[in-house]
């Protein structure tokens, strides 16, 4: 005979039907365009780790441009974004101008900007700011491979972010990649814009290419950003216009100060 403790298997039913509610409550985002939402089952998971890289150093501009509408997409219009960065990543690559950030559709009065004097400061300030479930977004960028961004250190920031369903864009400025817990990696370049006529200004582009994808697949697009609408649109890239990279090929980590955003 097996001598069950009721109030124990109680506690162990309503663990297991918190954790399935906050599984259910989990939610997604996707970029508004169907040619690059197929390729995630149902939308870009919100609560979870996304990285950005930029190609080279002169791509830095771009990959921020994309971080920023990554998570205007991911957030609501009024919830704040966090930008965490390290002090050396802002003397590298200059700091937010506001009139760009409205360019790309981001109220700069939502913008929080968090400066840090080590990396190992700011994953502590991205992990308390995951864990305040109003938060919209956050966007972590320390300079170039810290030894505290090791595997360990980006599963507590996927665990924080699961379960406040808070996104975590990690900003990799001056960076290679290595193994870590992040769900989607992306490797942005710069594209040139195209006029809309009148010699009137185009929309942001960006050279994306999903080099991992934990959901699915991956692949490679041309993308416009639509700031007044916040959605991204693909488009076919402009002939002769950009010299093509391998995807595989490791980010540079030269320097750049340029930052138009």
């Amino acid at each position: 005979m097996t001598i069950v403790d009721l109030a124990a298997l109680r506690r162990d039913i309503a663990s297991i039907s918190e954790q399935n509610a906050q599984a259910a409550q989990r939610s997604s985002f996707d970029f508004g365009d169907k040619a690059v939402d197929r390729v995630f089952r149902d939308g870009l998971q919100r609560g979870a780790v996304h990285e950005i890289f930029a190609d080279e150093a002169g791509d830095a501009g771009a990959a921020t441009g994309f971080v920023i509408a990554l998570a205007l997409r991911a957030s609501s219009d009024y919830s704040p974004i966090l930008w965490l960065e390290e002090d050396f990543t802002a003397l590298e690559h200059g700091f937010p101008y506001a009139p760009g950030l409205q360019n790309i559709g981001l109220d700069p009065q939502r913008l929080v900007i968090i400066r840090c004097a080590s990396p190992q400061d700011v994953l502590k300030a991205a992990s308390d700011s995951l864990g305040i479930r109003s938060t919209g977004a956050v966007i972590i960028a320390p300079w170039s491979n810290p030894k505290c961004l090791d595997l360990t250190a980006s599963r507590k920031l996927l665990l924080t972010a699961q379960q406040t369903d808070v996104p975590a864009f990690l900003l990799r400025l001056g960076a290679s990649q290595g193994e870590n817990a992040a769900v989607t990696r992306w490797l942005i370049r710069a594209s040139p814009s195209q006029s809309s006529g009148a010699n009137a200004q185009g929309h942001p582009m960006f050279d994306a290419t999903l080099i991992r994808n934990r959901q699915g697949m991956t692949g490679h697009w041309t993308l416009q950003w639509e700031s007044d609408y916040h959605v991204f649109r693909q488009i076919e890239p402009v002939s002769g216009a950009v010299v093509s990279t391998p995807a595989h090929r490791p980010p540079q980590t030269g320097k750049s100060r340029a930052r138009p955003y």
